[in-house]
């Protein structure tokens, strides 16, 4: 019994492998009509695969050994530095000649192609004596452009105080003194009103914030306007000619 069985379980094996290997035929078969090549087909390539002979000058060159011959003579030639200029087809002339003078076309020679220039990547090292030069000609440069500034702003502020002044006393002028008379008559009508006028009458006892900014920048720019016109009369004295007595 024990024979049968072993017979039996060896029959089962050799049966599970076969069908195995018909599913693995079909896969591939699949696989080949999918890159729609063959069986024989690849047989072929493997074989000249397989015939391929390495070139004893070149690692990289696989030749078959058909052409093994020519190809050995060849790269024999190379290897020993001579160029054999039999077989080449000669290079037609360049055209570069008849473009010279146009400026909408360019010649591209795999000379000036080849001659990259190279650039250094990151930044450069530097040593530490000339990293503290560099810093000191860095600050020595702010520091100049601060003292220039601060320069052209005592230049401006220097006498700020003396045109306000006069800016003040222009104001005084463009507007113009009340007269007696004038104080008198706003007096009195003050005093006819009413008091229940004067204190509810929103438009003279309370104003809004924007009303009271619209006023500041109003008399800002009234300011500036001022300060435009001295500037110009102080710019015209000073083109004027001195007068010859």
């Amino acid at each position: 019994m024990s024979i049968e069985n072993s017979s039996q379980s060896r029959l089962n094996q050799i049966e599970a492998y076969e069908t195995q290997l018909k599913e693995y035929n079909k896969h591939f078969e699949n696989l080949l009509n999918e890159l729609s090549l063959d069986l024989e087909n690849v047989k072929i390539q493997q074989q000249e695969i397989k015939s391929l002979v390495n070139c004893p000058f070149n690692p990289a060159h696989k030749v078959p050994s058909k052409s093994f011959g020519r190809h050995f003579r060849k790269c024999e030639l190379k290897f020993h530095g001579i160029h054999n200029e039999l077989g080449r087809r000669k290079k037609l002339p360049s055209s570069n000649f008849f473009y010279q003078n146009s400026p909408s076309v360019i010649s591209l020679n795999k000379e000036e192609l080849q001659q990259i220039s190279e650039i250094k990547e990151g930044p450069l090292s530097l040593t530490v004596d000339q990293r503290l030069q560099k810093y000191e000609k860095e600050i020595g440069m702010c520091d100049q452009i601060r003292e220039q500034h601060q320069q052209q702003k005592k230049d401006i502020y220097q006498n700020f105080d003396q045109v306000w002044e006069t800016i003040q006393k222009m104001k005084e002028q463009s507007q113009g003194q009340k007269t007696r008379e004038e104080l008198l008559a706003e007096q009195r009508d003050y005093k006819r009103r009413r008091k229940s006028y004067r204190a509810k009458n929103i438009k003279i006892t309370q104003r809004t914030p924007t009303q009271v900014h619209r006023d500041i920048i109003a008399a800002y720019m009234e300011d500036f306007k001022l300060l435009a016109q001295f500037e110009a009369s102080q710019q015209d004295q000073i083109e004027l000619p001195p007068k010859s007595f």
